[in-house]
Order: C-alpha cells, then structure tokens, then sequence
C-alpha cells in the first residue's frame, strides 16, 4: 500500500511482539520505521501477534488502523493527521452486534464481501477458520452484525490448509470476473485460493441502488480512470486530493452512471502524481474510491 500516499508502495506489518512497523519505499532502497509511536510518543503495542489493515474505516477519506492481536481483539485507530503520514492517539476495540469481536490471533481484513458497497470486516483466527462481519451501516458509521463462518456452496465451513491452524486471508478478483475470490494461508505457510461463486439469478435481482456507491479503475493509472457510480437522488461527483481539495468536478449522478476522469484538474491541467479519491455525495451521505495516478 502507499502509507505516504507520495505514489510509492510501501510495507506495513505487525510482528510477533505485537508491534506496528512501516517501511516506505521508493524508486531504489526502502527506509523502515519500526514500533510506530502514537502522537504522546507512546509505541503502538497490542501485545504479541499484531496484524494490521489500513482503511478508511469511517468514511472520512483518511487512512485508519485496525490492528488485531493474539489477546483476541480488533482495535480501531482513527488516523489523526493526515494521508501524508497517518497518525494515531485515541483506540476503540470493535464490537459486532454490540459484543467484542473476540478470536485468538485474530487476523482483520476489510472488504465489500458482499457486493453491497459497504465495506466488511473479515477475520482469520488461530483456530483456522474465517469469520464474516457484515456491515449493515455505511462506509461513514459501519454497523457490524454477528459473526459468521464462511462456507462452501455445500454447507463445509472453510478451514485454513496445512497441517497447522491458523487464518489469514486476502480478498479481491483473482480471475478477473465480477464475484469475489480470496487467498487463505496457514501458519505453516501453506495457501489456498477460493473462487468465489453466487447462485444464478443474484445478479439479474440486484434491486435499485439505496446507498451512495461507487468503483474507479485501473490502480494504479497513468491519468485516465472509469468511474462506476450508483446514487438513489442527486449526488455530486468530484475528484479530491489526499488532503481533501477538489480537483475536478466530474457532475451530478443519479441511479447507475459510468463516468471518465482523464487525469486532469479543473484547469485543464494533468494533475501530479499520487494518490487521489473520487467522492460522490448528496443527501448527507458519501462514498469515495481511491485511485493512485503514476506517471
């Protein structure tokens, strides 16, 4: 990922001490930060097993943390500066159905599972298998349900490879279709991959969109990206900076609509590279997508 968003990718990891450590790459070497510090210069400790994902947890177009531990529990850290150089004070352990997400050497991952524009969270676990949270709020104020266990079309839960327990897991398009696949490893270093499959007929039912949404690709892009949006009113349509500056006006959306940035600002002009979002937004609510520009 780009923790500096300077359109360089980057390493972020946890460790067995339970630390956090970034190392920011560039054109020819990589610097590392290891133990980051919170603001009051404290380091960022959750006790032994840490796993980190950054994401814009709340909606707020900034680089969050959520961190995992072997105690079990997933902690939310805000980022408090910018996406120049997330930082981190105040910590708020998740909660799923109004309970504490609790599962040894819990492993968080973030991602629209279910095809409804908000993001989930997923999580391994020391005990091999993956847990469901699906999100029943938005983007800006996630609402967590109970947890399930991930199956297969037979009714099997799934269960990490290997001759070790143990999940960790990576979700995306792996073939390149629209249904969802994911990579699950065990401790041992074995890794499986998972096609994802929907019963027939999921798609053809999908009804009108009720929430704000929105996809834009390639990442990363030379200038040009399309930009897929669903709004049920009025939603306007721009292109932000990472500190949050509109760069382009792209229009208004309403229901499904494609549209194309090409790269440029307002003036004409082809913007820098770097790490950009588009934002659709109407009725107190918004969505945003992130598009890293290299050129």
């Amino acid at each position: 990922m780009d923790w500096n968003s300077d359109g360089w990718w980057d390493i972020v990891s946890g460790d067995r001490e339970g630390y956090l450590n970034v190392f920011i790459g560039s054109d020819s070497s990589m610097v590392g930060y290891k133990m980051l510090k919170l603001r009051d210069s404290t380091v960022i400790d959750v006790g032994t097993n840490s796993q980190p994902a950054v994401v814009d947890w709340n909606g707020d177009i900034m680089k969050d943390l959520l961190l995992g531990s072997e105690l079990g529990y997933v902690y939310f850290y805000p980022n408090q500066a910018d996406n120049s150089w997330p930082m981190f004070q105040a910590c708020e352990t998740m909660r799923a159905a109004g309970d504490y997400i609790y599962l040894n050497r819990v492993n968080p991952y973030v991602f629209d599972l279910d095809r409804d524009w908000v993001r989930d969270l997923i999580c391994g676990a020391n005990d091999g298998y993956v847990r469901f949270y699906k999100n029943i709020g938005w983007n800006e104020l996630p609402e967590l349900t109970a947890e399930e266990t991930l199956k297969l079309l037979d009714g099997t839960p799934i269960l990490a490879p290997g001759t070790y327990s143990g999940s960790r897991c990576s979700f995306g398009y792996w073939d390149g279709d629209t249904v969802p696949d994911f990579l699950l490893s065990a401790y041992d270093g074995t890794v499986a991959l998972y096609r994802g499959v929907y019963p027939t007929g999921v798609e053809e039912g999908r009804s009108a969109p009720v929430r704000l949404a929105l996809r834009a690709g390639p990442n990363p892009t030379t200038g040009r990206s399309t930009i897929s949006c669903e709004a049920p009113t009025n939603a306007d349509l721009v292109v932000c900076d990472d500190l949050g500056r509109v760069v382009r006006h792209l229009g208004v959306v309403t229901g499904a609509s494609v549209r194309v940035w090409d790269g440029r600002n307002d003036s004409g002009r082809p913007v820098n590279s770097g790490v950009y979002f588009c934002r659709l937004s109407g009725s107190g609510r918004s969505a945003s997508a992130r598009v890293v520009v290299s050129r």
